[in-house]
């Protein structure tokens, strides 16, 4: 059993702090917000995640939290630092938030006996923890890196909706020391936390900076690739983009993950990463066209569902839009593509009705009353002449049930996720990827 301090109580702190206090170890969470501190102490989640209030709820006894840095520090061995590191003007990642919670950490250091360790979790491009981080722990604790104190970068690879599972069952964790011990300790604690046994990755810091957003930008390459070959197979009679995706998914050299041809790729890291790792190849003098086409051929795809709308309606139609996240099971919105067509088809005067099955809160952040938002399915396929489907949910199982209630309905469906048949004869069923 470990004791644990995590800065930051955001989606993924909240999530790891109840996650590894469900393992047995003692969390002790810090955040500025004071909200989000009496929350965690009220047993409450900070956030709206799956599962955390139910971990929360677990963790009683464990997990406590606090705006105190010198508490929290001084009454832990390891410390994980989970704040947010926003895209800068250039395309890169600022820093500024990390190396103000470590001005926090070092001065609480400074006056503590014995070795603790400190975890990034937040993402940076390669070169800044020793640039930018760790002399700052080292400046305000007046203790060397190394000698008083470890040092690991250690990002997660989770998704809003999933994250507490994904933190519990990773594919492996990623851990870039400082130092042998440094890895040695975090290790140590990593084989208490996965479900599935997953293991860690061991390698210098700034080979770990690299290596994770090389992940989300082949990711968002992959993804690309198979929405183009949807493209290419609407312009050839008689094929579909799923036979031709399922036999290169078959080869064991590519694998089926991420490689079904629909919507562009969004949320929270998949762009902002991959636009991150143009920047920092750059940076050290190298072109790497394919991450920079792939942000460009992203961003296109917004405008061919715009005329796969359009081409299907008449101006006064009004248009349905049932998912508004950027993947089913959540309601956030950032960087969605059916954000932008929404937003987009507002601004060409289209009546617009919205449907997101996880709420509607974060999208009137971005979309405000430029659409209707309709309470429930049923009244979005009531208001509309045309619903565009831009998830795959689960929620959509009923929709064929739904639709033959009415008649002169049309349906597109990037992700072909149903058959023609599937609907009344009166209902016109489009999809992306088949010609």
């Amino acid at each position: 059993m470990k004791n644990l301090s995590i800065i930051g109580l955001g989606k993924l702190g909240s999530c790891m702090a109840a996650a590894y206090a469900s393992k047995g170890h003692n969390v002790t969470g810090i955040d500025i917000n004071q909200k989000y501190v009496d929350a965690i102490n009220n047993g409450e989640p900070p956030v709206d995640e799956k599962d955390l209030a139910e971990y929360i709820t677990h963790s009683r006894g464990r997990l406590r939290a606090t705006i105190d840095y010198d508490d929290a520090i001084q009454n832990s061995e390891i410390t994980f630092i989970i704040v947010p590191t926003p895209t800068d003007e250039t395309g890169g990642f600022t820093s500024r938030y990390v190396q103000e919670s470590c001005k926090s950490i070092g001065k609480a250091l400074r006056g503590k006996e014995g070795y603790h360790l400190v975890v990034l979790t937040s993402t940076l491009l390669p070169g800044a923890c020793e640039e930018e981080v760790i002399p700052v722990l080292e400046k305000f604790s007046e203790k060397k890196c190394g000698k008083d104190f470890g040092f690991c970068y250690s990002p997660e690879f989770i998704a809003i909706g999933t994250v507490v599972h994904d933190l519990l069952n990773p594919d492996f964790f990623l851990l870039g020391e400082f130092d042998k011990k440094s890895g040695d300790v975090l290790e140590d604690f990593y084989n208490t936390i996965p479900d599935n046994g997953a293991s860690c990755k061991r390698m210098n810091i700034k080979s770990a900076e690299l290596t994770k957003i090389s992940i989300n930008s082949f990711l968002t390459m992959k993804i690309t690739y198979a929405n183009m070959l949807a493209e290419i197979a609407e312009n050839i009679q008689g094929v579909d983009v799923d036979d031709v995706t399922g036999a290169l998914g078959s080869d064991k050299r590519i694998g089926k993950y991420y490689l079904r041809g629909g919507l562009g790729y969004g949320g929270p890291c998949f762009p902002r990463d991959n636009r991150a790792f143009a920047y920092m190849a750059k940076k050290r003098g190298v072109e790497v066209p394919f991450a920079e086409r792939t942000d460009e051929y992203n961003k296109t795809i917004i405008n061919r569902a715009i005329r796969f709308i359009t081409d299907n309606i008449r101006k006064d139609d009004p248009v349905g839009i049932v998912g508004l996240s950027y993947k089913p099971g959540t309601y956030f919105c950032e960087e969605s593509q059916a954000i932008h067509i929404a937003r987009r088809l507002s601004e060409d005067g289209y009546k617009v009705n919205v449907f997101e099955p996880c709420g509607h809160s974060h999208a009137k952040e971005f979309l405000g009353d430029s659409v209707y938002y309709c309470g429930d399915m049923r009244e979005c396929i009531e208001e509309s002449s045309l619903l565009f489907l831009s998830n795959m949910d689960k929620e959509l199982l009923v929709l064929s049930q739904l639709l033959s209630d009415y008649g002169n309905k049309i349906v597109v469906d990037p992700w072909r996720q149903f058959d023609k048949d599937d609907f009344a004869y009166n209902v016109k069923y489009v999809t992306f990827g088949k010609g």
